[in-house]
């Protein structure tokens, strides 16, 4: 992580309900602007939290972080840098998961497949693209997914966001996934900082966006012939926050919507974009936003809404009478929090490049909300 990102971030630590929001500290200061690995430091209650590879996890419970993502994490941090308290038990659990790897190829692959869908959505254009990296296989060429992308790849979320984002603004995103809002931001928007769950997609925003060490490898489903990622991922890696010269623009952190490591009022804009849908209890998203936004700041969300039904149930039990889908449920929840909608969208495109032969075509609902002064 970026030292300059270390005054952004707030202690997640609860007590009887309530995050601490102390202040935190570099355990072990160097030199460098970039700490690939060392810890933070609650000034307040004395919780720690490691930095692997570069990647702050700021969660409440980061023990039980490192142990739920074993998996993830062992492919790219050595056993000797994860924090001792946790180290003999990591240990152990990486060394079951790889005797027991052979019942886990499906699961492994679908994993690294998903990665690489947001990879694409996120990083791959249609329009000015150098090469149509949907026609890999010529023979294979699809004429109606080809009109597809053509017709939506480049309407989708992240064209819209960006548009209501006025230049100038420091930006929060909260389940920013593989960074690739951060990359239509630089130039415009006067700091980025993106939160996400996900360890590996960190990993990747940072080798994206801040040209972040990565040991992985970039690629795509293509023909699925010759594997479950059969193309690679090229992309041009631009050079920023660790290399750039001057102060930083951006950076990403693993953090926990539920649970955010930053303190109130201090964003112009915070966006998410496809997660509330994913929230075991989706009030929390409007009513984080509002927390975090400066008087007068905005909230940009987007959604397809495929709900889960307990979680449909739940707020089909508090909505009030009048509202009839999804969308309308979504922006009452944020006026409920205190916003008021500005703007919303109700259909925009999200397309999803499943491989040569399948294409899945969403409609997502955004809205952008304003706190008032």
């Amino acid at each position: 992580m970026l030292k300059s990102t270390i005054q952004k971030l707030s202690c997640p630590a609860r007590s009887k309900g309530k995050s601490c929001h102390g202040a935190l500290r570099l355990d072990g200061e160097g030199s460098r602007e970039e700490v690939v690995y060392g810890s933070l430091e609650c000034t307040r209650c004395g919780s720690r939290y490691p930095i692997l590879e570069g990647v702050a996890i700021v969660v409440p419970d980061p023990g039980e972080y490192l142990l739920t993502h074993v998996k993830g994490i062992s492919k790219f941090v050595p056993d000797s840098q994860i924090p001792s308290d946790y180290r003999d038990e990591f240990s152990e659990q990486r060394e079951s998961l790889e005797a027991e790897a052979a019942e886990h190829i499906e699961e492994d692959l679908e994993s690294d497949r998903v990665n690489a869908l947001y990879l694409m959505n996120h990083y791959l254009g249609y329009e000015g693209s150098p090469e149509e990296w949907w026609k890999s296989v010529p023979a294979s060429e699809s004429p109606e997914i080809t009109e597809w992308i053509q017709r939506y790849w480049d309407r989708g979320p992240f064209r819209t966001v960006s548009a209501w984002i006025e230049p100038g603004k420091n930006v929060l995103e909260l389940g920013c996934g593989v960074g690739g809002l951060c990359r239509r931001l630089r130039g415009t928007a006067a700091e980025y900082l993106g939160i996400d769950s996900s360890f590996h997609s960190i990993l990747l925003a940072r080798h994206l966006n801040l040209g972040a060490p990565y040991r992985g490898e970039l690629r795509f489903p293509g023909d699925l012939l010759f594997g479950n990622l059969s193309c690679e991922f090229t992309l041009p890696i631009e050079r920023g926050g660790i290399h750039a010269d001057g102060p930083a623009f951006a950076d990403f952190i693993v953090g926990e919507i539920d649970a955010l490591p930053l303190p109130s009022a201090r964003f112009d804009v915070t966006v998410s974009m496809n997660a509330i849908d994913m929230l075991h209890e989706p009030k929390i998203l409007p009513a984080e936003q509002f927390r975090l936004a400066k008087p007068g700041g905005v909230a940009i969300q987007t959604g397809p809404y495929i709900w889960h039904d307990r979680i449909a149930k739940g707020i089909r039990g508090r909505m009030p009478k009048g509202v009839s889908d999804s969308a309308s449920a979504v922006e009452w929840m944020y006026r409920v929090s205190g916003f008021e909608i500005e703007k919303t969208d109700p259909h925009v495109p999200w397309l999803f490049f499943k491989h040569l032969r399948q294409i899945e075509l969403y409609s997502v609902h955004a809205l952008c909300a304003k706190k008032p002064n």
